[in-house]
């Protein structure tokens, strides 16, 4: 499999999996990985729909970074676009380039090319420039007490790495590797030496001077935060991509590394599709379903699992099905099933009928309305195609999904959106729990979020004295012992219950509830219900709240952009901790309608918009429609659940 995707990468370059229709979409997927991390504006303008291929070029361009990362030039007739004062170049790593073509036979070009010591100018087009300058060099030995996350940075912001390293920039464009005890060499001067290590660690930073000929070593160890493990809690991402095209083909062994240096319990490496029928890893997946990877050890465990994709309805992650699945996806055009059809609750039911627990993943890319009504962006048909949840509100109702992902790629626009569907669907009796999937890729070396290390948000799932294994974090997900964070850990309690119980009352009455908040970048802690905001601090809280309905309860910390945290901001959620009253559950009839409204509108946006062959395949999508309003709708007509 992996031979087969490293002759891909020789011969196709970027985009070897064939994903992008033509060589402009290639560029344009490459240059949006350059541009700055803040793309909100950037992606809106994309998403709705420019009028030209030019203001797309253009407004790329303008997002890229000022000065330009090293590594990236862009060339318009003979003018370049290049780093300065230029990046060294050694004679054992030379400094490879994207270089972006603009005008000329096509409005954007992708080229790649490599400026070295032997050879410092690159010629592109009859454009010739030169983009590096020859260093001497020392050499660096790092050590810590643990596999970690490292950044080597030169004085004029050049990237060094060791030879067999896979070479990674997360979201706020920084470079990283991951190793314990390792050597490179580096040009001399001032160097930048940081080290980290997840969510659970602050890193270290110091500067050293390298000295040519000799070598200098740092032993340097990241700042624990809190330890999960000795709590009871584990980590897992269940949303990571070995391969998904990209500039880079990955091997299991460099999953290992980057999930070991994260600090990461548990990592969901998952076989799926982008555009076509390509399944990329899925030679991986089907030979070791429903077994440990080789490198899982008593605090450490990793498997093979499956993202399900329609753009249409939605994508799902399945962690631990114990074999393989009819299918993949749906609704693909460039695919062998172009159609969307089954519905996404047949696979989801396949699945768990697998053993797997299921969790749709990046729920909403856009921002909902007012009073957190749908807007047009979600059900908007020239938006048809951009993958948000939007069968799940039916599936969870079916009872067929374990959690959502709270943190991952889709706060980009911030996770409000996703927070607004989560508790209406809490609102509705639905024992959802908190989760997170990052949506890594580990084959793109410079994506935004994307090219973030696995685990760079992560669930916590409470198995107590219960060992760590697969079956065991899918357990707590079940009863929704787990919450979502980026950074912060997150605790909360109701009159002594935790996560994912449920305090069962005879009447109203006051219950004591705390939250705290530990870790970096946290400027409020909420506590949250149905309602809305019902008590607000900074790291702790505990009050009395009187009670007088069947509700739910969860704690939220937010923040600002951090540069520890490798998102646009800080974020944490808990799942909620229920109360019952008399005998009864939550059951709002203002949000079941919500839930209604949203059905309607999945369904008229996928009659004008949905792919299938015949009427039957339609049908099949209506009645899970249909069945999962019946839920809503005893709701509304005030009947228990």
């Amino acid at each position: 499999m992996l031979a087969g995707y490293r002759a891909r990468l020789e011969a196709r370059g970027f985009d070897w999996g064939g994903e992008a229709e033509g060589a402009l979409a290639t560029a344009l997927t490459a240059l949006l990985g350059w541009c700055d991390k803040d793309m909100v504006a950037v992606t809106r303008r994309l998403t709705l729909g420019l009028d030209s291929t030019a203001a797309i070029i253009e407004s790329f361009v303008d997002a890229l970074p000022d000065p330009v990362p090293v590594g990236l030039a862009v060339v318009h007739g003979r003018r370049v676009r290049v780093r300065t004062p230029l990046p060294f170049a050694t004679a054992g790593q030379p400094v490879r380039y994207h270089v972006f073509v603009l005008g000329g036979d096509a409005p954007l070009t992708l080229v790649a090319a490599t400026a070295s010591a032997e050879q410092p100018e690159i010629d592109v087009d009859g454009c010739r420039f030169r983009a590096a300058e020859p260093a001497a060099t020392g050499t660096l030995r790092l050590t810590t007490d643990a596999i970690s996350r490292w950044r080597v940075q030169d004085e004029r912001g050049g990237a060094w790495f060791p030879g067999d390293a896979v070479r990674k920039y997360d979201y706020h464009g920084r470079s990283y590797f991951h190793g314990q005890d390792v050597t490179l060499e580096v040009p001399v001067g001032a160097t930048v030496v940081e080290v980290g290590r997840g969510c659970e660690f602050s890193p270290a930073q110091t500067e050293v001077r390298v000295e040519a000929a000799a070598v200098q070593t740092v032993a340097l160890s990241p700042i624990r935060l809190y330890d999960a493990a000795v709590r009871g809690w584990y980590g897992g991402d269940l949303h990571v991509h070995l391969n998904y095209s990209g500039d880079l083909v990955c091997a299991p062994s460099d999953a290992a590394r980057m999930q070991q240096g994260e600090g990461l319990h548990l990592m969901n490496l998952v076989a799926a599709n982008w555009q076509t029928s390509l399944v990329y890893d899925r030679e991986a997946f089907e030979h070791s379903a429903g077994q440990d990877l080789p490198w899982s050890t008593e605090d450490t465990v990793a498997r093979w699992g499956v993202e399900y994709r329609n753009q249409l309805m939605g994508h799902f992650t399945a962690l631990n099905p114990a074999t393989p699945p009819t299918r993949y996806q749906t609704g693909h055009p460039r695919s062998e099933q172009p159609q969307d059809w089954p519905p996404n609750a047949t696979a989801a039911t396949e699945c768990r009928d697998l053993g797997a627990t299921v969790a749709y993943a990046h729920p909403v890319h856009a921002p909902l309305g007012d009073n957190g009504f749908p807007t047009g962006e979600v059900f908007a048909e020239r938006h048809a195609h951009i993958p948000h949840a939007r069968e799940l509100v039916a599936d969870a109702a079916l009872g067929l999904i374990d959690s959502i992902d709270l943190t991952g790629n889709h706060t980009i626009w911030g996770p409000e959106a996703t927070e607004v569907l989560y508790h209406r669907l809490l609102g509705c009796g639905l024992r959802l729990a908190a989760t997170a999937g990052t949506d890594a890729v580990l084959s793109r070396s410079r994506d935004g979020v994307k090219s973030n290390p696995p685990g760079w948000s992560r669930a916590y799932a409470y198995l107590g004295g219960t060992p760590l294994s697969v079956t065991a974090w899918q357990d707590a997900v079940r009863d929704g012992r787990t919450f979502a964070t980026n950074g912060p850990w997150l605790e909360s309690t109701v009159d002594g219950h935790g996560l994912g119980d449920t305090v069962s009352l005879d009447g109203p009455r006051s219950l004591f509830v705390t939250a705290r908040a530990i870790g970096v970048g946290v400027e409020r802690l909420d506590i949250v219900g149905p309602t809305g905001v019902l008590a607000t601090g900074t790291t702790d809280l505990a009050v009395h709240l009187h009670v007088g309905e069947p509700t739910w309860l969860a704690a939220v910390a937010r923040g600002g952009s951090h540069p520890a945290v490798l998102g646009p901001q800080v974020y944490a959620h808990t799942s909620p901790i229920w109360v019952d009253i008399a005998g009864h559950a939550v059951a709002r009839a203002a949000d079941a309608a919500w839930c209604l409204d949203w059905l309607d509108r999945f369904e008229n946006l996928t009659r004008k918009t949905g792919t299938f062959t015949h009427h039957e395949q339609l049908h099949d999508l209506v009645d899970v429609l249909d069945r999962a309003r019946a839920y809503y709708r005893t709701i509304t007509a005030g009947e228990d659940t």
